[in-house]
C-alpha cells in the first residue's frame, strides 16, 4: 500500500532514525551532519539540502529540523565538553519509538539502508578519521564554499509504501508543536485535580447541529 507523506515530517523521521540507530547516542551535531550526508547523498527523495561549508557538509535544514523536533522533546540533547557541537543527540522519551523507527524502516526501506550503512562505515569512526573522510570528499573540491552539494526533493508529499493511518500517525507524533502541547497538558493535569475524563466530548457531527 502506497500514501504519502508531508516533507517536515520526511525529514523528521529521516533524523528520528539516524539518531535511533546509535546505541549510545549521535557524538557531537558535526557527526550526525556527516552521517547524515553520506546516508542521503545517493538515494532518492533527497530529504535535505547540503551546502559547503568551512566545516565541510552541512544542512541547515536538518538543522533547523533538530531544533523544532528538541522543543517538542522528540529528540533529546545533552551538552558535552569539547567541539565539534559539543552535544549528544538522543531519541526522545516517546512511547512509540519502536513504532516509528519501524515504520521508516518499512516505508522507505532504501533510506533506512542507506542510514544504517552510514552509521556503520561513519558513525563511530575517531574524530581525525572522520575529518579527514569529511575534507577528503571530492564534491568539495569541485563546489566552492557556500555552492550547493546535493539538493532536496521539490515536492510538498513524499510517496512511501505505508497506509494512510500509519502516515497520519507518525505526521502527529513526529509533529513538535503538537508533543509540545500534549506534553503541557499533561504537566497540567498531573499537578492539579483536574480530571480528564470528565471533559464533555462529542460524539457525532451530528451534535453540532
Amino acid at each position: 500500500m502506497t500514501s504519502s507523506i508531508d516533507k517536515e515530517t520526511f525529514q523528521r523521521l529521516t533524523l528520528f532514525y539516524l539518531v535511533g540507530c546509535f546505541e549510545r547516542g549521535v557524538f557531537s551535531s558535526f557527526r550526525l551532519q556527516k552521517v547524515l550526508y553520506y546516508a542521503t547523498r545517493d538515494v532518492e527523495p533527497r530529504p535535505f539540502t547540503f551546502h559547503h561549508t568551512k566545516w565541510g557538509q552541512y544542512s541547515r535544514d536538518a538543522s533547523i529540523q533538530l531544533l523544532h523536533m528538541l522543543e517538542g522533546s522528540i529528540v533529546q540533547r545533552e551538552s558535552l565538553s569539547g567541539g565539534y557541537g559539543g552535544a549528544l543527540w538522543k531519541v526522545g522519551s516517546l512511547s512509540n519509538v519502536d513504532e516509528i523507527l519501524g515504520a521508516f524502516e518499512e516505508g522507505i526501506p532504501e533510506h533506512a539502508d542507506a542510514i544504517r550503512k552510514s552509521v556503520e562505515q561513519v558513525g563511530n569512526l575517531k574524530q581525525g578519521v572522520l575529518d579527514e573522510l569529511v575534507h577528503s570528499d571530492p564534491i568539495l573540491k569541485e563546489r566552492r564554499r557556500g555552492r550547493i552539494l546535493i539538493k532536496e526533493n521539490g515536492e510538498k508529499r513524499i510517496r512511501i509504501s505505508l497506509d494512510e493511518d500509519t502516515v497520519e500517525d507518525l505526521e502527529f507524533a513526529l509533529n513538535p508543536m503538537l508533543s509540545l502541547a500534549m506534553a503541557r497538558l499533561a504537566r497540567t493535569v498531573s499537578e492539579t485535580d483536574f480530571d480528564i475524563s470528565k471533559v464533555r466530548t462529542i460524539d457525532t457531527l451530528d451534535a453540532l447541529l
